[in-house]
């Protein structure tokens, strides 16, 4: 039986856009690759930010580009200047559109809007088969990037759980030049607690309220929060809210779901491979795995899911994981530490999954005179 498809791609979110932003320069069959997507069309949902530790494919659609930044405790504030590896902002539109454009253009990859699958995949004598509301596909190979129906407690050590609005103040209170990466505020019990600004102006900035903690939290549980951090950020002056993202990262996934066989994989932040340490969602580690599954589908290969971290780093994120869920009172110091007691070089290729072992080195003596 001939499967409709060589490659399915379950979910058409940044994972499986940017899988098939490079499947669409590759010559293929015409047709036999298909991305399904259940949104009928794509919104403004998303805020990525990276450090550009190298050149990236989506260097023409970075929005905002900053030099600067702090972190701040009760304690301490740390202010770090990073001009050789800026931080970066790339909105989702402008990511959705331009993947969007190229995948139209292409004859190789399908995008299927408005396409909902209807229970979970099955093995056929095709390969596998998906039922959705728009029929049934079969497929040689199927990589699934959907996150999960609902986050579990449990499913992670912690989870980042975030709010943001995209706001106008009336007054001139944000500055353009600095992204306050994390300023540390009272948390709820058994949390750690920040806010994160991106300021695109004097008077707009994304204002965001993120809690690091062992159970995934709707955006509605800590809206108060996100209230009280603007207006503590603009006082009493007018303020316009232009746009609201939310979202739930896991950091340091335990419950993987096992692999079906080497036609099938798992890819995207929920697939354990993904998810970084800190403040940041994972689009590195999403755009290093699109490259190489890509290569490798090329080559006649079947497609795979997150290659592994290193074991230093993989060692090193644990330890992080649990000392922020066993002791979340100590996040602030160590935050500030690894920023200002450690070559800031060192700790953003780190944090972006670019260290060496003397940057992991560099950070763990700073862990050990954190306490971790």
């Amino acid at each position: 039986m001939q499967p409709d498809l060589d490659l399915l791609i379950l979910g058409g979110g940044c994972a499986g856009l940017s899988l098939g932003d490079r499947l669409a320069e590759q010559p293929a069959t015409p047709g036999r690759t298909m991305i399904v997507e259940a949104r009928p069309a794509y919104a403004n949902d998303r805020t990525w930010c990276f450090w550009r530790v190298e050149p990236h494919r989506y260097e023409g659609l970075v929005a905002r580009s900053w030099a600067a930044m702090s972190i701040r405790s009760a304690d301490r504030e740390v202010a770090v200047t990073c001009p050789r590896t800026p931080y970066q902002m790339l909105e989702s539109a402008a990511f959705y559109d331009a993947v969007q454009a190229r995948i139209a253009a292409s004859a190789a990859v399908r995008l299927q809007l408005g396409t909902r699958v209807l229970g979970a995949p099955r093995r056929c004598e095709a390969g596998w088969a998906v039922e959705t509301n728009a029929g049934r596909l079969t497929s040689r190979h199927l990589i699934d990037t959907r996150p999960p129906a609902a986050p579990r407690p449990g499913d992670a050590v912690l989870w980042q759980s975030f709010l943001g609005q995209e706001v106008r103040c009336e007054a001139p209170v944000f500055d353009p030049a600095s992204v306050q990466l994390m300023h540390f505020a009272t948390a709820p019990k058994g949390a750690v607690l920040f806010r994160y600004v991106l300021p695109f102006s004097r008077h707009e900035a994304l204002v965001e309220t993120t809690v690091f903690g062992p159970r995934p939290m709707v955006a509605a549980e800590f809206a108060a929060l996100q209230k009280a951090a603007v207006a503590e950020m603009c006082g009493s002056a007018a303020v316009q809210i232009r746009r609201v993202e939310s979202g739930i990262l896991p950091m340091g996934l335990t419950r993987l779901e096992p692999r079906k066989g080497s036609d099938h994989c798992r890819a995207g932040v929920m697939s354990g491979g993904a998810a970084m340490v800190g403040a940041l969602p994972g689009f590195q580690p999403i755009q290093s795995w699109a490259t190489a599954a890509a290569a490798r589908i090329a080559g006649g290969g079947a497609p795979r899911g997150h290659r592994p971290d290193p074991l230093v780093q993989r060692t090193m994120d644990r330890l992080f994981l649990q000392v922020v869920r066993r002791h979340p009172e100590r996040a602030p110091e160590m935050f500030t530490r690894l920023f200002g007691d450690t070559d800031p070089a060192r700790t953003i290729r780190f944090l972006s999954d670019r260290g060496s072992i003397a940057d992991c080195a560099a950070v763990a003596q700073e862990a050990d005179g954190a306490r971790w």
